[in-house]
């Protein structure tokens, strides 16, 4: 006529364990009610554990690690963890450019177990600076060697690490003339790093010319001969035919001058490629010939 109910003193919220189920108050009039409790077991929710996925940058030191929760019962969050799980990866400082695990583990709770699931820590490549450091040579030189400075460079690591490190060149041959010119780098490939490049600049002087006056000589009385000039260090197989303005010589002497030494100067080159230096001459002006003849005579 009235079926016993059942009842237990566990709640939503209560802990995990065994709670007794308690039956009573059944009513018939053909039967008589010998009451059996049961049992009612709570077991350990599930609470997924995702270790949350990072990136750095080749050579810096992890990102702190974390976790997300998801699963718990009642409102509740990970606050109510007896002890929580730790996050690592295997990654360290030097590891190289790639994916790593990140493992999540160790949590116990009386309410709860824990389903893992792992996170990825991603290393990207580093930024080398590669600058071409500044060079310089004379009109005519062969280029020097290019070099490469650079700045980002981790783990106290040098250009040796490289797989194939980058080249500097520029667009200059013994032939170009006086002036700057770009040095620019290219082709660096590395696993762990980028490039960015910055260009120098090869500055092209002028050579140094010897321009020296020829000595000469003449009679007193004659006129000058033709003054020369003779050089040296010219570059590229050139001559004096390149000269943008050849240098003038030029003496104090003249036709009365007497008997000596006169130095023949030197001045007034101007050229792109080429400096002067100039070697100063001398013109000798010696004793003329006077022939002396004895008159005949009679007697």
């Amino acid at each position: 006529d009235t079926p016993p109910p059942t009842s237990t003193s566990a709640v939503a919220t209560s802990v995990v364990g065994d709670y007794p189920i308690s039956i009573s108050g059944g009513i018939d009039d053909n039967y008589d009610f010998n009451y059996v409790p049961g049992t009612l077991t709570i077991t350990k929710g599930l609470v997924t554990v995702n270790a949350d996925n990072q990136s750095r940058v080749y050579g810096v030191a992890n990102p702190t690690l974390t976790m997300s929760y998801s699963g718990f019962a009642n409102g509740e969050n990970n606050s109510v963890i007896n002890s929580l799980p730790t996050v690592t990866s295997i990654a360290i400082l030097t590891s190289n450019v790639g994916a790593y695990a990140i493992t999540a583990a160790g949590g116990s709770d009386d309410n709860y177990n824990f389903n893992y699931v792992a996170g990825s820590l991603t290393i990207t490549k580093a930024l080398l600076i590669a600058t071409v450091d500044n060079q310089s040579k004379t009109y005519g030189a062969v280029n020097p060697v290019f070099t490469i400075s650079y700045l980002g460079f981790a783990n106290s690591e040098t250009s040796s690490v490289l797989e194939t490190p980058p080249t500097a060149s520029a667009a200059v041959t013994p032939t170009s003339p006086v002036g700057t010119y770009a040095i620019t780098a290219t082709g660096g490939l590395d696993n762990n790093y980028t490039f960015s490049f910055s260009p120098g600049t090869l500055t092209i002087t002028k050579v140094s010319l010897t321009a020296t006056a020829a000595n000469a000589s003449r009679l007193y009385g004659a006129a000058n001969p033709s003054l020369t000039i003779n050089y040296a260090g010219f570059v590229n197989s050139e001559t004096s035919a390149v000269l943008d303005t050849p240098p003038t010589t030029s003496t104090g002497a003249v036709a009365t001058s007497v008997v000596g030494d006169y130095p023949i100067s030197i001045s007034g080159g101007v050229d792109n490629n080429y400096d002067f230096n100039y070697v100063p001459g001398t013109l000798a002006i010696t004793k003329g010939l006077v022939t002396v003849n004895a008159d005949n005579q009679s007697r």
